[in-house]
């Protein structure tokens, strides 16, 4: 926020400064800028709606960034040169001030930081004439090229001609260092490029063009290398490619093979491998949603059926089996609510039958009399209450007989109330639900001990909880 304030009032500073300027306007020409066709943009009045994707947005957000970006540098340049006017003048404390304030919205200004720093000097110092500063940069230039810091050298030069752009001796200089500094770029591209660094070549090459900006030999080369750089990064990114391919890794290879296409566009044998990879792609989404949909996993079958109409399987096909997995969705969740409705009224008919049966069972044990024999002065259930002389009497040291094994009966309302057990334990076993189907078949063996088909289902259930 306080950039942009800052930027506001320097346009305003502009017009400012170019009035102050007037009184001297007579004597030297001020340069009158026109605004230029297109230079701003009216962004209220344009709506990103109809940008098709996220890559046409940050395109669009790219474009106005640089045209704000043009727009500032422009404007800054018309204040650097109204700075340089006043400076010119011997009015220095304005200047200075101008050229600050272009620091403040652009720090890496290189022309505004020598014109602030020499007015500063000359407000400070002014008894100095400016012919004895550029002397004085002058040595200093000489000393660094001594030292073979040609680039420092360079930096004082263009200090030197920030001040005085006429200055022949400097523009001179400039040449011959500039020459030499592109040289040896040159020779750095050569060993890379000798070495097979191509990208390292270019990047040297780049700049010294920089400073050679009319040298067809190095346009030349700088050519020759693109292409065989561009022939090298294709033939890499094809080894991959083809690598992911063969290991069946189709979404990552189509991904390099797209990245090809930036770097060569309109290679068929590209385009030939990315539109069979799309087949494929495609074809493993709607195989892999068939296996989801048999397996009941519908969601994961819509996803799958949906990535295979966005890698060009026939839209109206994935369509129409998306609303198919949607449709038995619903059914299927619809059968398993009705499922365990019923198997939660069979639970509650049970335990309401096993109650009724505890009931009658303690009442027929209540209502029925209980016989007793007595033998030697002591009761015994089940014997008669007479006893005979000679025969049927106990001694006592005469043991009782045992009686033959007894048979457990159950009603018929906990047999029923057991094989509702049975079917709950089924249907929970069936959904791999092997704790309820276990505790579903011990209530039913409690309820009808005689119940083999619980009995079988609990060792089943056992065996695989181990």
């Amino acid at each position: 926020m306080k950039k942009h304030l800052i930027f506001t009032l320097l346009i305003g500073l502009v017009a400012l400064q170019v009035q102050a300027a007037a009184t001297f306007r007579k004597e030297i020409p001020v340069r009158q800028h026109g605004k230029e066709e297109g230079m701003l943009l009216d962004l209220s009045k344009i709506s990103m709606g109809t940008l098709n994707d996220v890559e046409e947005k940050k395109q669009y957000l790219s474009t106005v960034q640089l045209e704000k970006q043009r727009i500032q540098n422009y404007t800054l340049r018309m204040v650097y040169e109204n700075a340089y006017l006043l400076y010119k003048h011997g009015d220095y404390q304005r200047a200075q001030e101008m050229a600050q304030t272009i620091l403040s919205i652009d720090p890496n200004f290189k022309q505004a930081q020598t014109l602030a720093k020499q007015a500063q000097h000359m407000g400070t110092y002014g008894t100095i004439s400016e012919a004895q500063v550029i002397e004085a940069k002058f040595q200093e230039t000489i000393r660094l090229y001594d030292s073979g810091r040609l680039v420092e050298a360079n930096d004082k030069l263009n200090e030197i001609l920030t001040i005085q752009p006429g200055n022949s001796k400097a523009q001179s200089w400039k040449r011959r260092i500039d020459y030499e500094i592109a040289k040896e770029y040159t020779r750095r591209g050569d060993v890379a490029y000798e070495k097979g660094n191509y990208q390292d070549a270019l990047d040297a090459w780049y700049n010294a063009l920089l400073m050679r900006k009319d040298d067809p030999k190095l346009v030349a080369k700088i050519s020759d290398t693109e292409n065989k750089l561009r022939k090298q990064q294709v033939a890499d990114s094809m080894k991959q490619a083809l690598e992911f391919y063969n290991k069946g890794q189709f979404v990552e290879s189509y991904a390099v093979f797209e990245r090809i296409t930036k770097i060569q566009p309109g290679d068929p044998r590209v385009q030939k491998y990315m539109s069979q990879l799309k087949n494929e792609i495609a074809a493993g989404y709607y195989n892999a949603g068939n296996k989801s949909y048999n397996s009941n996993r519908f969601d994961q079958a819509i996803s799958y059926w949906t990535n295979a109409k966005k890698w060009g399987a026939d839209s109206g096909t994935m369509d129409a089996l998306i609303k198919q997995a949607r449709n038995a969705k619903e059914n299927h969740l619809r059968v398993k609510q009705e499922q365990a409705i019923k198997a939660e009224q069979a639970a509650q008919k049970a335990e309401e039958a096993a109650q009724k049966a505890a009931e009658a069972a303690e009442q027929q044990a209540t209502e029925e009399p209980i016989e007793t024999v007595n033998v030697d002065n002591t009761l015994i259930p089940g014997a008669s209450s007479t006893v005979g002389t000679s025969v049927g009497a106990v001694g006592t040291n005469e043991t009782l007989p045992t009686l033959g094994g007894t048979v457990n009966r159950v009603s018929p309302e906990a047999s029923a109330a057991s094989r509702a057990k049975y079917i709950e334990g089924l249907d929970a076993f069936n959904q791999d639900d092997y704790e309820r189907a276990r505790q579903a078949w011990i209530v039913a063996k409690q309820l009808d001990p005689g119940n083999s088909d619980a009995d079988l289902g609990l060792r089943k259930v056992e065996e695989l909880m181990k």
